[in-house]
């Protein structure tokens, strides 16, 4: 009888735990968030405008046993992003009861982008997304969701040259030197350095440079800081150069991309020195005129010495 009331106050002691145990059903509500779990997300700008198209996907869920109505609000942490993009929510939409439901929020630039041009890759900004329920018409709740975006990277570089007089550089004489300066510039929205330089000429062979006191050299970073560096390169042209256009040319490849970018100046090499075997043509060419009068009046006076003679020996004769 004794086990029997033991087994009975045990029993009546465990049906507490055991009901705690249960856990309590949720009260119905409804509840916002996006499809990804990117820390960050990165939209795609064209290289040559900047213009970009990014659309976030988020979902709904509404657990009421009725419909609810959600509105959205998109604000951006920076101004400027706010002014340079046009945003494309869905508008006020209808959430069925116990019902999980998907939605686009785009984001996009197609004209004047260049908030995200040259130095500014790092440009990162948040989206609050704010979703706000309705029953009714009458505002229930809101809850706000935040994305951090990033413009993605684009590297490239710019090569121009000074002086530059009428779309040509210096005019070099032949047997003398000029200096121009080479100027590279950041163009991406990133920083980059300098993998590779190379210089050469077309069309004139026999031209030379000397860029070793130029600071033109691999492995320069160019930031926002240090967008661009220049630097005086020596041209020099032989004594036995000819007149000729000839065409300079700067290749820079960039270590983001791996991509070679070119800039060319024309200049014109002038040599003097022809001008003066053209001289030297003109003095012989005078020279050879005087020889032939002098040969032309030869036969004259051979003639006479003739008519003298035969006159002299008809005389001697008689």
């Amino acid at each position: 009888m004794k086990r029997f009331l033991v087994v009975i106050v045990l029993m009546v002691a465990l049906v507490p735990a055991s009901t705690a145990q249960v856990p309590e059903p949720e009260p119905p509500g409804w509840e916002i968030g996006w499809e990804g779990e990117d820390n960050v997300v990165i939209f795609e700008l064209d290289p040559d405008t900047y213009a970009f198209e990014l659309i976030l996907e988020f979902w709904i869920e509404n657990t009421y046993l009725i419909p609810i109505d959600v509105d959205f609000e998109t604000e951006f942490e920076s101004e400027f992003f706010a002014e340079s993009v046009q945003v494309d929510d869905p508008g006020k939409v209808s959430i069925s009861a116990n019902s999980n439901e998907s939605f686009e929020l785009k984001i996009s630039c197609q004209t004047s982008c260049t908030l995200w041009s040259a130095n500014n890759g790092s440009y990162l900004t948040t989206v609050d997304f704010t979703a706000t329920n309705y029953v009714a018409d009458q505002e229930q709740s809101s809850q706000e969701i935040s994305q951090k975006i990033q413009p993605s990277s684009i590297y490239g570089f710019e090569v121009t040259f000074e002086p530059i007089t009428n779309g040509k550089g210096p005019k070099i004489n032949a047997g003398t030197y000029e200096m121009i300066d080479v100027i590279i510039r950041l163009t991406g929205n990133s920083n980059d350095a300098i993998s590779k330089i190379d210089m050469s000429f077309r069309g004139c062979p026999q031209m030379k440079y000397d860029a070793d006191d130029s600071g033109l050299v691999s492995g320069t970073t160019l930031s926002s800081e240090w967008y661009g560096i220049e630097g005086p390169v020596k041209l020099s042209a032989p004594s036995s150069h000819p007149d000729k256009i000839c065409t300079f040319t700067v290749t820079v490849t960039s270590e983001g991309n791996g991509i070679s970018y070119n800039g060319e100046v024309e200049f014109v090499v002038d040599a003097p020195d022809v001008k003066v075997a053209d001289d030297d043509e003109d003095d012989q060419a005078s020279e050879s005129s005087d020889l032939k009068v002098e040969d032309n009046s030869l036969p004259a006076i051979s003639s006479l010495i003739c008519m003298l003679t035969v006159m002299f020996a008809a005389v001697i004769r008689r």
